[in-house]
């Protein structure tokens, strides 16, 4: 069904839409759901998408949704109650905010703010021109990159470098493969890891620009046990 909106045309996807097959505990559809305006899914169970998900300005769902291939949004991407998941990557011009948990096997990439209700996971890079929060934990596979602050309930981490142009918050610890490094405030509730690197050396020498995948820089450590690193607080003009 396609709705009328002024000028614009939105795809709206309800239990009428053609192809669309309900499987079990979810509806399946075969192939791609594309729009030049906006994506509205309006269905009372997940909707698994095997093509992308593509949409020129918003994509919103009052249930979860999966792609087999990427999801990807010119404004923001917004799911009201569940988890946005897919195969390759969850890109959004704006925002990307979900109930329940973010999950991508590539890239989560937003130049706005990545929110998550519960856990957000990428396979690899993890991108936000501003936030990303999460109701529980943040994982990537590379590296996790925000704007301004980083804040998750749960753990932090990375299999590269953690970084944020303000504050970088966890409820539980923080553990990164290289550095960690924000302008902010850096507060965790138990032990803070970098440089944890098993597949190459880091550098000793504090000339080497290599050696500060080694070191935690913040303004100022807040709360938190470094356990591994070096801590450079900025505020004490180390």
């Amino acid at each position: 069904m396609v709705q009328t909106e002024g000028l614009n045309l939105n795809l709206v996807i309800d239990e009428s839409y053609p192809g669309l097959m309900k499987k079990g505990i979810e509806y399946r559809f075969d192939g791609d759901l594309k729009s030049d305006y906006n994506i509205e899914i309006e269905l009372d169970k997940k909707l698994y998408v095997t093509g992308v998900i593509e949409a020129n300005r918003n994509i919103k769902s009052n249930k979860s949704l999966k792609a087999g291939e990427n999801i990807r949004a010119g404004h923001s991407i917004n799911i009201s109650d569940g988890d946005i998941e897919c195969g390759e990557t969850i890109v959004a011009g704006v925002d990307i905010i979900a109930e329940g948990n973010i999950k991508a096997s590539y890239c989560v990439e937003a130049t706005g703010n990545i929110q998550s209700g519960k856990m957000i996971k990428s396979g690899w890079d993890m991108k936000a021109g501003v936030d990303i929060k999460a109701g529980m934990g943040i994982e990537s596979r590379e590296g996790i990159k925000a704007g301004r602050n980083i804040k998750a309930a749960q753990d932090i981490r990375a299999d590269k470098r953690i970084e944020a142009g303000g504050d970088i918050e966890a409820g539980w610890g923080i553990r990164s493969v290289l550095c960690i490094s924000c302008e902010g405030t850096l507060s965790a509730q138990y032990g803070i890891f970098a440089g944890v690197c098993t597949y190459k050396v880091i550098a000793s020498d504090d000339s080497l620009l290599e050696a500060n995948d080694r070191k935690i820089f913040c303004r100022k450590l807040i709360s938190g046990d470094v356990l591994y690193g070096i801590l450079v607080e900025r505020e004490k003009g180390n």
